[in-house]
């Protein structure tokens, strides 16, 4: 019996404005088959099925506070992922940030203590260092 303990990760992506559908499904992926259990699966479809504000804020904040690593694509801005990010910093996660090298972020999510950044050019360069990074955390 393997007692390995599968960490969960929260999944943290624009949705309102910006969405990618398929970068949000590739990293979905990854995720899954690194092993890990991906705890935010509505990301993969982009829209919320009947919810209202408060219970998206009330399913979203409980999944980050339940999950072991956060992974944001930061590349563009949005008000949720980084409300996630920073409940996810308040709450001792590990935490990792997605950016095209080509995008200037805020110092903020810069200066976050111990936070993962990866810059990428293109997916397949993403996909190579998330995988390296998730396999690292895994050991």
């Amino acid at each position: 019996m393997n007692l390995k303990k599968k960490f969960k990760v929260y999944l943290a992506v624009p949705i309102i404005n910006f969405y990618n559908f398929e970068l949000t499904k590739i990293l979905g992926k990854i995720i899954n088959d690194i092993g890990y259990e991906l705890s935010s699966p509505w990301v993969l479809s982009g829209k919320d099925k009947d919810l209202s504000p408060s219970e998206i804020f009330e399913r979203d904040t409980s999944h980050v506070k339940d999950s072991d690593i956060l992974i944001a694509e930061v590349s563009k801005p949005s008000h949720g992922v980084g409300m996630e990010i920073m409940l996810a910093y308040l709450e001792g996660k590990r935490i990792i940030l997605l950016a095209k090298k080509d995008v200037k972020l805020s110092a903020l999510l810069e200066g976050i203590k111990d936070a993962v950044i990866i810059r990428y050019e293109d997916e397949e360069e993403l996909l190579e260092k998330l995988r390296k990074e998730l396999g690292e955390m895994c050991k």
